[in-house]
């Protein structure tokens, strides 16, 4: 399934992160694109029937974090691809790795910020 068939959900808290994911997107000819500035926003698009195929998600984020978001997906039966596109790095990246992996989350890779088309499509491809 290419990126044009698929409705990709951006979870990210901060907005020029956010418009700059969303423009990536959008130029790279993705589907339908759903945005959120937050986890608890994210959870109110997919209880209202907005299901992504592919999620873009920040971990560090107020309220509900990246993490507790991706864990909300799985035990609401999305079974999104998910990429991490983090500042955080190193031994905390790889925590909040292998944590949503043991969740149950279909990790398809992470990015540290910046997001670039390219490493997007290097994760999805």
């Amino acid at each position: 399934m290419s990126l044009g068939d698929r409705t990709v959900m951006v979870v990210e808290d901060h907005q020029f992160q956010r418009l700059t994911m969303l423009q990536i997107l959008a130029n790279l000819g993705a589907g339908e694109i759903l945005e959120a500035a937050d986890g608890e926003g994210a959870l109110e698009l997919v209880d209202g029937g907005q299901v992504p195929d592919v999620v873009l998600c920040d971990l560090d984020m107020p309220g509900i974090d990246g993490v507790a978001f991706l864990r909300e997906l799985v035990a609401r039966g999305v079974a999104a691809d998910v990429v991490i596109v983090s500042g955080l790095e190193g031994d905390r990246l790889a925590a909040a790795e292998a944590e949503t992996r043991a969740a149950g989350v279909l990790l398809r890779g992470t990015i540290v910020k910046p997001l670039t088309a390219r490493r997007l499509l290097s994760v999805l491809s």
